[in-house]
């Protein structure tokens, strides 16, 4: 190996290592916590190791497969799910720098002068140091494999039409093929890749019928690594547009006036969001950061500038297509991070930074040499030396501004979800028997299962609508109440079950735990006592066994609340709603006795019948308003249920089994008027 060669290999080693270290970086704790995306695709590595073989993942409006296989494949060595999530992300970053040399190595090997010899080398620093591939690489998301296929397939393309090597063609289809598991941005690549032959052919001035086989060659190895998926999307036509069509900002609904302005004033958006502001994803920056900082801007646009007037070398063009159809997706969509859906840009940018920086010192160098003898090496030595302050000033500002500023955002709590994981830890430590309910965080959450260790059996209510008591206490039980989002559930427990305790706390957040566990030993008593004893048997389904009347109204405009008591009388499989309802006298507004109305399922939804327990006692809490008009009369308050889809109610049933009624009357008072 040549000198030369070596120390450009060497070079390129540097910037990946560089590139390495800032992704690698604290990867065990920053981010902090696998937040609700990121333990999803750690439940798929999950079950992939446990012997799924998904081609498509239908969870979270669809995702590719690709990233969940590598994330498994990476737990293998980091025995540690959550961080095996980041470290996959991380080195798919790393990776990227190498390809992204590589890429700009074959643009730009027709080039002349110092782009050529040196495009690859910053092209390659730039991605390293650039905010926004950094943060990306770190977030644990597969988004981050569009920059690292789609420079590997450009590389290779390239590589095989100046080379006339049909393995390395047929290389850059394998990586086109591959790069349609990553992300829904990467189905624009294939008409990358037709533009980018259209351009080489154009640089000289025919398309050879090699050229067209070659491209066939390409297009049949892509095609037949993407079939697989391409016939799952055949059959299953809405997982292949769902996520897409869910976050465009064009609507069908609209005329097509509406919706070009619509496309317009979001590019303008996007493009003022990677210039002077911030992305709307604060996961991934600060809070009106742009995406791109000063320096790169700067640089990016004369590179733009520049490859406009050098249109004639298919390189060029290849580039700003790839700048403009990879930033496509991120003027399309309406909701979700800017910096996220133009992801595929990276590479293209950072090419474009090479250009420009590349093009400026050269036309200092050659100005100099015009003018004046003295400045034919100082002016460029001193151009080439700020452009050097401005990287090494970039990649300062890119690590004060991830690892000093941004990660001590107390956000990142609530981004990251670290007070769910930190659920998930504590439940995966209690004892396999042990019954938990959950408040009101749902225990499907991914973070809460990927941090259980996928804990089966774990109940959610909502502490400020519901209480599920089991009757008897038969086995120990824990309540983990989040502090900030339900209040009520620790001072019913301590009412309802005061042989318990207080047994664990999560982590500060805001000055206050994020959740308490309240813990109940086995054979404790259950002080659960209605105020007023009514009991009433809907169907054999449902048994209420009393109620609170916690606001006896008396005047019109008040509000009556009421807290009932009931219980499964057999194993349930439909949903039923409760209805509470305020009855009197003709009502012209409804046409009927219905004078007010509350309707949910128990504990609003959260608690629905399917889930009860035979062992189970729930008190739910319903409210109901009486309106300012109700006249002077005699009122009821009546309770019932019924399946919402059908309508139907279910039938109230004496001792003997007889129907008497659809529903029962649980008080008789009667309104004197407003106050």
């Amino acid at each position: 190996m040549d000198a030369p060669r070596f120390r450009r290999l060497l070079a390129v080693g540097g910037i990946t290592l560089l590139a390495a270290a800032l992704r690698l970086y604290r990867i065990d704790s920053l981010p902090p916590a696998a937040g609700y995306d990121q333990a999803a695709y750690g439940l798929d590595a999950s079950a992939i190791l446990d012997g799924a073989r998904p081609l498509f993942l239908t969870t979270n409006l669809g995702r590719e497969a690709l990233f969940s296989y590598l994330v498994a494949l990476c737990s293998l060595v980091v025995r540690d799910l959550p961080t095996a999530i980041y470290v996959t992300s991380a080195l798919a970053g790393v990776l990227t720098v190498p390809a992204v040399y590589l890429a700009a190595e074959e643009l730009f090997y027709a080039e002349r002068g110092a782009l050529k010899r040196y495009g690859g080398l910053l092209s390659a620093l730039t991605i390293a140091i650039a905010r926004w591939h950094l943060s990306w690489s770190r977030l644990g998301m597969r988004v981050i494999l569009v920059p690292l296929f789609l420079s590997l397939t450009f590389y290779l393309l390239w590589r095989g039409y100046r080379t006339r090597s049909r393995l390395a063609t047929a290389g850059a289809g394998l990586m086109l093929g591959l790069g349609m598991y990553s992300y829904p941005a990467f189905r624009i690549v294939p008409l990358l890749v037709v533009l980018a032959y259209v351009y080489l052919a154009w640089s000289e001035g025919h398309l050879a019928r090699k050229r067209v086989a070659d491209l066939a060659i390409l297009s049949v190895v892509a095609l037949a690594v993407f079939s697989p998926l391409g016939a799952y999307f055949a059959t299953h036509s809405e997982s292949a547009t769902w996520a897409i069509r869910e976050r465009l900002v064009t609507d069908s609904g609209q005329g097509w006036v509406e919706n070009v302005r619509a496309v317009l004033q979001h590019a303008g958006q996007t493009l003022l969001r990677f210039s002077v502001r911030g992305d709307e994803d604060l996961r991934v920056t600060l809070p009106d950061k742009p995406a791109l900082e000063p320096y790169l801007l700067a640089a990016l646009v004369a590179g733009i500038g520049l490859s406009l007037f050098r249109l004639k070398r298919p390189a060029h063009p290849a580039l700003l297509t790839w700048l403009g159809l990879m930033s496509v997706p991120a003027m399309l969509a309406g909701s979700g991070g800017t910096t996220k859906r133009a992801l595929g840009a990276v590479p293209a940018v950072a090419m474009l930074v090479a250009v420009g920086c590349l093009g400026i010192w050269e036309g200092i160098r050659g100005w100099a040499a015009r003018t004046s003898t003295a400045r034919s090496t100082l002016l460029p030595a001193g151009t080439a030396g700020l452009l050097a302050l401005g990287f090494v000033y970039t990649g300062i500002q890119t690590y004060a501004d991830y690892f000093l500023r941004w990660s001590r955002d107390e956000a990142l709590f609530t981004h990251f979800e670290v007070g769910i994981g930190a659920i998930g830890s504590y439940i995966k430590e209690l004892p396999g028997d042990e019954r938990i309910y959950l408040s009101p965080v749902p225990a499907d959450h991914p973070s809460v299962q990927l941090y259980s260790g996928q804990r089966e059996g774990i109940k959610t209510y909502h502490g400020r609508f519901c209480l599920v008591l089991p009757q008897p206490v038969a086995q120990e039980t824990t309540y983990i109440a989040v502090t900030g989002e339900d209040r009520r559930s620790l001072d019913m427990l301590q009412a309802y079950l005061p042989a318990g305790e207080i047994a664990a706390a999560g982590p500060l957040h805001y000055g206050e735990p994020y959740f308490q566990a309240y813990r109940v030993p086995a054979g404790s008593e259950v002080m659960a006592v209605p105020d007023r004893t009514r009991e009433a048997n809907w169907d054999d389904k449902i048994r209420l066994y009393g109620y609170d009347l916690q606001s006896p109204a008396r005047r019109a405009g008040e509000r009556v609340e009421v807290t009932l008591y009931y219980a499964a009388a057999s194993p349930m499989n439909a949903e039923y709603t409760g209805s509470l309802q305020l009855l009197g006298p003709q009502n012209p507004a409804t046409g009927s006795l219905l004078w007010a109305q509350d309707d949910s399922e128990p504990c609003r939804g959260i608690y629905p019948t399917s889930v009860w327990a035979m062992d189970e006692l729930v008190i739910d809490h319903y409210s109901l308003s009486i309106p300012p008009d109700a006249p002077p009369d005699e009122y009821q308050i009546a309770m019932g249920f019924y399946n919402w889809w059908t309508m139907e109610r279910l039938p109230v049933v004496d001792g003997t089994g007889n129907v008497v009624g659809d529903h029962i009357v649980l008080e008789t008072f009667r309104i004197e008027g407003s106050p």
